[in-house]
């Protein structure tokens, strides 16, 4: 009986335990975190230098001394830098240029198009189709009529400027002169440079006088500013001052000047743009009295503005080139210090 009541409260101190163990709450468990998310990796945005630079450069043609040096200046500095360049020669024809800007557009190597516009119009469509291909665009030389918004920026003269300074200096040639005549040999009529500096030397020339008497294109050239030059004296010979839109044209007329039997320089004044060998030459010869600087050495400033456009940085849209004035009495001089 004795172990019977014993192992009856063993069953009942078991029965307790259980029941005890039973109702214990337990802890919840803890919430299921969602997996961290994996780490993106972000690829930083690819820093250019010159040798991933493939240029593509429209030139508008090969008219002088001075466009010689320019197209050097290029070839030269990308040679320098290691840079890729793929140069065209429009021939001085503005369809040729459409049609060089559009192979540019359409090479997937090219990532610059460089761009020395023959004329300021007509640039819009190709400069859109251009920036929807992620091409950079840099105008150098010669500006045009386009929104800025179409290319990174323009490397180059101030035209008007040039104008300007032209006029001072035609003014200073013809002091005390009784008439102030002056013929004007006008480059391409439809670029920049030609609207430009003739605009500025009407800005500046009634300050002394002047009249334009006859106005012309040369074309940029030594045989038409030749040939107009002629034309214009068999007219007539009541002629002060020529005032030359660049060097090669004032060139010609200076031979067509000698060859009329009057001294370029002395009987009638000739002041050109650009300052090229040929015209120091000139110069020192008593042919030419007063050269305004263009300066064509602007690949550096070029490249390095694309570059930076590449790696968006940015950007002034007219980074203007330093430009002086040269006088015969120091034409010996400086001749030996010129790069073109």
């Amino acid at each position: 009986m004795k172990s019977m009541t014993t192992i009856v409260r063993v069953i009942l101190v078991l029965a307790f335990a259980f029941a005890a163990v039973s109702c214990t709450p337990t802890a919840p468990a803890e919430p299921t975190q969602p997996p961290a998310p994996a780490a993106t990796a972000t690829t930083a945005p690819k820093v250019y230098t010159y040798k991933d630079m493939v240029v593509g450069f429209i030139q508008t043609g090969s008219e002088g001394g001075w466009r010689a040096a320019n197209t050097a200046s290029f070839k030269e500095t990308a040679d320098q830098l290691g840079i890729t360049l793929k140069f065209y020669d429009a021939q001085n024809k503005l369809e040729n240029q459409i049609s060089a800007f559009r192979n540019f557009i359409a090479d997937k190597d090219v990532n610059v198009i460089i761009l020395a516009a023959l004329e300021t119009t007509g640039w819009d469509e190709v400069l859109k189709e251009a920036q929807a291909a992620g091409k950079i665009v840099v105008l150098e030389d010669r500006r045009i009529d386009a929104s800025e918004d179409l290319y990174a920026t323009y490397i180059g003269s101030d035209f008007v400027e040039e104008g300007r300074k032209a006029a001072v200096e035609m003014c200073k040639l013809l002091e005390g002169s009784e008439k102030k005549n002056v013929v004007e040999l006008v480059g391409n009529v439809g670029s920049s440079a030609a609207k430009d500096r003739g605009q500025g030397f009407r800005e500046k020339m009634g300050e002394c006088g002047i009249t334009i008497t006859q106005s012309q294109t040369g074309n940029w050239n030594s045989t038409e500013g030749k040939a107009v030059m002629e034309a214009w004296l068999k007219q007539s010979t009541d002629i002060q001052g020529v005032f030359a839109q660049n060097d090669e044209m004032g060139l010609g007329a200076a031979e067509a000047i000698k060859e009329a039997g009057l001294k370029p320089g002395t009987d009638i004044k000739i002041l050109t743009v650009d300052a090229t060998a040929g015209a120091f030459k000139a110069m020192i010869a008593g042919d030419i009295n007063t050269v305004v600087e263009c300066n064509p050495l602007l690949a550096p400033q070029v490249y390095e503005a694309a570059l930076k456009a590449l790696n968006n940085e940015s950007l002034p849209k007219w980074v203007p080139s330093q430009e002086g004035v040269f006088y015969a009495a120091d034409a010996a001089t400086i001749l030996p210090t010129r790069k073109y």
